[in-house]
């Protein structure tokens, strides 16, 4: 399950980095929910006594429904000592995977190089690393391996947005100057359901970012809905 991870802009669980010594978790405002929506709570809870796990200081998540209705999913358990750094920049991304090969046991290659997990301390992170969670996501069976195992979600710095007109995406980009550009794919403002769907690549530290930042848009009048790139399937410890 760690291998063959492919990128997968849907719905299914999530979450914020918390206490990941981001370097500026302000960059991005709060949102706000409008007067007028509804917004019910999910929470993915583990078991406070297993210590594969750690509670979050606050629980993140981010919103998945048809307004004027919404559930916010949210996340209150991280894998404990571990999370996942994107490589900003090819020189990182070069150290990263050198030292993937020397010590294995503390830093692992996942996807040919597009993310990393890493044992380490939280002082390893750099200024060149967008960093995110893994993100409890509860218990599940391994029908192979006859046992019960952890499911985790990680987020990558990327947005999915879906738009009722298309000069809303030439408002994201103003508005979010120097922190949304286009993503490259070749699907971008394809038409379905009445709506237009655009990629975007985010320039931010982390997935409490991300997430906070996907919620905000999503809020907008103009905006039907967005949310954060996802890994999937659910990575299993």
């Amino acid at each position: 399950m760690k291998t063959n991870l492919i990128y997968l802009f849907i719905i299914v669980s999530a979450v914020t980095l918390a206490g990941c010594n981001s370097k500026d978790n302000n960059i991005i405002e709060e949102p706000v929910v409008p007067d007028g929506l509804n917004v019910n709570h999910m929470v993915y809870n583990g078991d406070e006594n297993d210590m594969e796990i750690e509670k979050l200081a606050s629980n993140i998540g981010y919103y998945y429904g048809d307004k004027p209705n919404l559930t916010l999913i949210e996340f209150a358990y991280r894998f404990a000592g571990q999370y996942c750094v994107f490589p900003k920049t090819d020189p990182r991304s070069n150290q990263l995977d050198q030292l993937s090969q020397q010590e294995p046991s503390l830093v692992e290659k996942w996807n040919d190089g597009e993310l990393y997990v890493i044992k380490k301390g939280r002082d390893f992170i750099t200024a060149d690393d967008y960093v995110s969670e893994r993100y409890f996501a509860g218990y599940y069976t391994d029908i192979y391996a006859n046992k019960t195992v952890r499911g985790f979600v990680i987020f990558s710095p990327r947005l999915i947005v879906w738009v009722y007109d298309t000069k809303t995406k030439d408002d994201l980009l103003k508005a979010y100057k120097g922190i949304l550009t286009m993503s490259s794919r070749h699907e971008q403002g394809i038409k379905s359901g009445g709506c237009y769907k655009y990629y975007f690549d985010c320039k931010l530290n982390d997935s409490e970012q991300v997430l906070k930042l996907s919620n905000t848009i999503y809020l907008r009048n103009d905006v039907k809905c967005a949310e954060p790139g996802m890994l999937a399937p659910i990575n299993y410890n």
